[in-house]
């Protein structure tokens, strides 16, 4: 059961206000603006999750966010993903061994 601190969530108001006053803009045109590029966000996670799970190939993801993006991501992916190769050779410093 959730207490009241964890379900309580901060006024925006505040903010936003503060935005609003340093870009001297509207609400709605940085409420708009925000919307756009959390939805963008969303679009790019699903489609690249559409790429990985193989629902899509890649010239189909190229065509939806754009060459560079796809790279970026599976460039990024890539090296997080894959194990570190194992050095051959002996390790640096020898354990003692008990006498």
């Amino acid at each position: 059961m959730n207490t009241l601190e964890e379900t309580f969530r901060r006024p925006i108001g505040e903010e936003l206000a503060y935005v609003c006053d340093r870009l001297k803009a509207d609400e709605v045109e940085i409420l708009g603006k925000a919307l756009r590029r959390g939805l963008l966000e969303i679009y790019k996670a699903v489609v690249l999750h559409e790429l990985g799970t193989g629902r899509i190939d890649r010239e189909e993801a190229s065509r939806l966010l754009g060459s560079r993006v796809v790279e970026r991501a599976l460039a990024s992916q890539g090296v997080a993903s894959r194990p570190r190769p194992q050095r051959p050779g002996p390790r640096k410093m020898p354990r003692r061994r008990k006498t």
